[in-house]
């Protein structure tokens, strides 16, 4: 029975490697589809797709502006089909962090944002985004998104 228990503990400590690994490329998988996720969310919010952000938003969504207004997924797209919405020309998020928490993800990253409102005033700036996302019946859904302006970085 002893000689069986440190075959087990000796197989463990040889096979946990193996397993760490295994999660570790799940996971970068799973980094690498947010990160696109991140790029193809963004860009339907440049063309205006209402119908993938309305499907891709959480009903919790709150979208938090750098000047501290918040918007609810309604609200967002209410702008966004209307005749008020903004004009992008420019939205690229750039060095994209992953954090993975179950069925939690938290990106940030760096947004470059170029274009003006339906009054012709310039939105043009920098920004440290902070995107939180929750994996609902095996797909993502984009519940918050808070941007602070980088300083300096107009």
């Amino acid at each position: 029975m002893r000689r069986f228990q440190l075959i087990a503990i000796a197989a463990s400590f040889l096979f946990a490697p193996l397993a760490f690994a295994q999660t570790k490329s799940n996971s970068s998988a799973e980094e690498e589809q947010l990160k696109k996720l991140d790029h193809q969310w963004l860009d339907a919010e440049k063309r205006l797709d209402v119908a993938y952000c309305e499907k891709f938003f959480a009903d919790s969504y709150v979208l938090v502006f750098a000047n501290g207004q918040a918007n609810t997924k309604k609200q967002w797209l209410d702008i966004l089909r209307g005749p008020d919405h903004p004009t992008i020309t420019l939205l690229d998020p750039e060095d994209i962090k992953v954090h993975l928490h179950g069925n939690v993800a938290i990106l940030t990253d760096h947004t470059t944002l170029k274009g003006h409102d339906s009054k012709g005033n310039s939105m043009d700036g920098e920004f440290r985004v902070f995107r939180v996302l929750i994996k609902k019946n095996g797909s993502w859904q984009a519940t918050g998104v808070v941007m602070n302006a980088i300083a300096g970085k107009k």
